[in-house]
């Protein structure tokens, strides 16, 4: 059968990350697809904990001129930083309205967040990072920082809550 090159093969096999394979010619898509799929997914999966270490909380409503500054701000961290793919769980409380805040509060509540969310009683335009086991405050970041500074405070966040 000439599928994969075994030489590859055998340098992916005794790798812990993923190795790129070159394929041969005559190998048909589908079985490439199904041994990537089984092969690749278990290790995946593996590597996903599933659990934050930290809560990113944005006081946030349309209205609010901090938050126009910081968000765009998180969301540019986030994309050049890939800090998605971090052990933390970014949330948004909507402040704008009363029915958003009403949602924002049973999210809060839901997060066990609900003492900090009563505590800013309706301020906006901060991110807290919040340990998600213990439930305390470890920076509030504001409209000050720049995408670097919010993920390294990120990152430093997660180190302090995982340490």
């Amino acid at each position: 059968m000439s599928t994969v090159s075994l030489k590859y093969l055998r340098t992916w096999a005794g790798q812990l990350g993923i190795a790129i394979l070159t394929l041969e010619k005559t190998m048909p898509r589908l079985i490439f697809a199904l041994f990537l799929a089984l092969t690749i997914t278990p290790q995946l999966a593996a590597a996903d904990s599933g659990e934050p270490e930290v809560y990113g909380v944005l006081f946030y409503a349309d209205w609010c001129g901090s938050c126009k500054i910081l968000d765009p701000a998180i969301q540019k961290a986030r994309g050049q930083s890939d800090l998605d793919n971090d052990p933390v769980l970014f949330v948004r409380l909507d402040l704008t309205d009363a029915t958003r805040r009403y949602q924002a509060g049973l999210m809060a509540s839901a997060l066990g967040l609900g003492e900090f969310y009563d505590r800013n009683a309706g301020a906006t335009g901060f991110l807290l990072l919040v340990d998600a086991e213990t439930k305390e405050v470890i920076k509030r970041l504001t409209k000050t920082m720049d995408a670097k500074s919010i993920t390294e405070e990120v990152r430093s966040a997660i180190e302090q809550a995982s340490g």
